[in-house]
C-alpha cells in the first residue's frame, strides 16, 4: 500500500490553476521548514518516563486516544479536527492514483477504496456503489476515472451518510493501519505518541519493507538509534525515525512540506508520550487547539 493524499495545503494552488473533480474548499498557505538537531543522550526523568512498560499497555485503538488521533491525522490530511464529518470526502487531487476518499485518503488506485467499496457491500448490498465494483477493479493501479465519474462520486457521498459505510472505513483503517501501527510500537516499546507517529507514517506511506515504505523508515531509525524495547530512549528513537522519514517524504513533491513531522516533534519536545488534551500545533499553517471539548462532539460508534 503507498501514500494517498497530497496534503492540502499543496493542493490550493493546484486546484485553482487545474481544476479536477469533486473539488476541495481548502486554501492553505505552506510554511517552510528544517530538520532539527536533538538530543541524544536522555536525561534521567526521560529515561524513567518513556521505558516503562505502562505506555505499551495505552494503546490508540480505543476511546479517546483513538478520536485523539483520528483528529491529529484529520488536521494534516483534511484541515480539520472534525474528522467525524470527512467519511463522505472525495476528489481526484491529481497525485496520480485517482479518486482519494474518506477519512484516510482512500484511493481509487492503490486498492483501499475498493476494498472499502467491497467491504460496504457485504454489509449493505442494496447500495448505490455495488454497481462500480467492477470499475474500481479495472482502474486500480491507474488514475482513471473510466466508468466512474461524477456518479460515482455522487453514490460515495450518499454512502457516507450510513453507518454501514462508516463501520466499512473504520474497518479497513484498523487492518490497514491501525493495528499495524499498535503491533509494530508494542513489539519497539512506544508510548501513545509512538503509536501516532507510526500511524501517521503508515497512512501517508503504506506498509511494507519498499524504499519508500512504512517499514523501510523503521528499519532506518532502528539502525541510528537503539528502541525503547531494546533498552532505548522512546524521544530519541522516535526523532531517528522522523528523520529516517523526511527523504521519504521529500523524494515526492506532494509531501514535501514538512508540516507533520514539526508537530510530531514538537510534541516529543513537550513529552506529550500519552497525547493527553489539549495538544494545540500548527499544522500547514493552520492553528489548531485539540481539547476535550472539542472531542466531545465526536461520536462513539466506530
Amino acid at each position: 500500500m503507498r501514500s494517498k493524499r497530497i496534503p492540502v495545503l499543496f493542493l490550493a494552488f493546484l486546484m485553482a490553476t487545474e481544476g479536477w473533480g469533486c473539488a476541495s474548499e481548502n486554501n492553505i498557505q505552506s510554511e517552510d521548514t528544517t530538520e532539527e538537531t536533538y538530543e541524544t543522550e536522555p536525561s534521567v526523568d526521560d529515561e524513567s518516563r518513556e521505558n516503562t512498560a505502562l505506555f505499551t499497555e495505552e494503546n490508540i485503538s480505543k476511546g479517546l486516544l483513538r478520536k485523539t488521533v483520528y483528529a491529529l491525522v484529520s488536521a494534516a490530511e483534511n484541515s480539520t479536527l472534525e474528522y467525524w464529518n470527512e467519511y463522505g470526502y472525495i476528489e481526484d487531487i491529481g497525485d496520480g492514483r485517482g479518486y482519494t476518499a474518506g477519512l484516510v485518503g482512500f484511493t481509487s488506485g492503490t486498492g483501499d477504496l475498493l476494498e472499502g467499496v467491497k467491504l460496504y457491500t457485504r454489509l449493505a448490498p442494496d447500495n448505490g456503489l455495488a454497481a462500480y465494483i467492477p470499475a474500481l477493479e479495472k482502474v486500480n493501479g491507474s488514475d482513471s476515472h473510466q466508468n466512474l465519474g461524477e456518479g460515482f462520486c455522487q453514490a460515495w457521498k450518499e454512502a457516507a451518510k450510513t453507518a454501514a459505510m462508516m463501520q466499512a472505513q473504520n474497518e479497513i483503517i484498523n487492518e490497514e493501519y491501525m493495528d499495524p501501527a499498535i503491533e509494530a510500537a508494542a513489539q519497539d516499546g512506544l508510548s501513545p505518541l509512538g503509536q501516532y507517529i507510526y500511524y501517521d507514517a503508515l497512512i501517508v506511506h503504506g506498509d511494507g519493507d519498499d524504499p519508500q515504505s512504512f517499514g523501510a523508515i523503521r528499519n532506518e531509525a532502528k539502525k541510528k538509534a537503539k528502541t525503547p524495547a531494546q533498552g532505548g530512549n522512546e524521544t530519541t528513537y522516535l526523532n531517528a525515525f522522523l528523520d529516517a522519514r523526511i527523504p521519504v517524504m521529500k523524494a515526492e513533491t506532494a509531501h514535501s512540506d514538512l508540516s507533520r513531522i514539526d508537530v510530531q516533534r514538537e510534541f516529543l519536545k513537550e513529552k506529550k508520550f500519552d497525547l493527553s488534551l489539549p495538544l494545540s500545533f500548527t499544522m500547514y499553517g493552520d492553528f489548531y487547539d485539540l481539547t476535550s471539548q472539542v472531542l466531545a462532539k465526536a461520536p462513539d460508534n466506530f
